[in-house]
């Protein structure tokens, strides 16, 4: 039996272009797995916490003197580390904001990643497993692009996805989300329609892989 872990992260529901291209990933996935599991993590409606001062500094204090505030707080970020590393196939959509990742998705990695526990140290918690993502930008940080060079997500999350021991990793990125929606893109909307059919294709390809 696999274990799909989709992750999601937009606000924006049925109106998001990552959640719609990742819906397609899951519906392709669970077709070729036909004893799969998939797992949701809505990041947009049950967002994890930022990390403090007090859950940083449990993982320098033995299990056994950590009051009890502290220790459910270690043991929420353990849950998410347990749940990451039980799936076989990782599926993560988000949109780019402000030319980075949104900060519920930035506050996920952060809990997630501990040092001896799951870190980019040694502790190869995702080696052997397929990581997918499916990004969303509102305009072109292609080459040639005026704002090229502006895309801070994209390396960034491959970093994240490799520093924890995974070698399968892909991007999959539709843009120009923001034509006809935001005033004067209306002559991006070939573009926008072109790029969410290529990416929602690339994405279908790659759960059926």
């Amino acid at each position: 039996m696999s274990t799909l872990l989709h992750i999601s992260v937009s606000p924006m529901g049925d109106h998001s272009i990552s959640r719609g291209i990742a819906g397609e990933f899951v519906t392709v996935w669970t077709a070729a797995h036909a004893d799969g599991v998939v797992i949701e993590r809505d990041l947009a409606a049950n967002p994890v916490p930022h990390l403090d001062a007090e859950v940083i500094m449990a993982g320098y204090v033995p299990a056994e003197e950590r009051p009890a505030s502290q220790a459910a707080k270690h043991d929420a970020r353990m849950a998410l580390i347990n749940e990451i590393l039980g799936a076989d196939e990782i599926v993560i959509s988000t949109p780019m904001w402000n030319w980075n990742l949104p900060s519920v998705l930035k506050a996920y990695f952060d809990n997630i990643i501990i040092p001896g526990v799951l870190d980019g140290s040694g502790a190869d918690g995702l080696r052997g497993k397929k990581v997918t993502y499916i990004v969303a930008q509102g305009g072109s940080y292609a080459e040639g692009a005026p704002r090229f060079g502006w895309d801070h997500q994209t390396e960034y999350i491959r970093l994240v996805a490799s520093a924890l021991g995974a070698t399968d990793v892909e991007v999959i990125t539709s843009e120009f989300g923001l034509a006809g929606v935001a005033p004067g893109m209306e002559n991006f909307l070939e573009h926008k329609n072109a790029s969410i059919v290529a990416a929602t294709e690339a994405a279908k390809a790659r759960a059926a892989a």
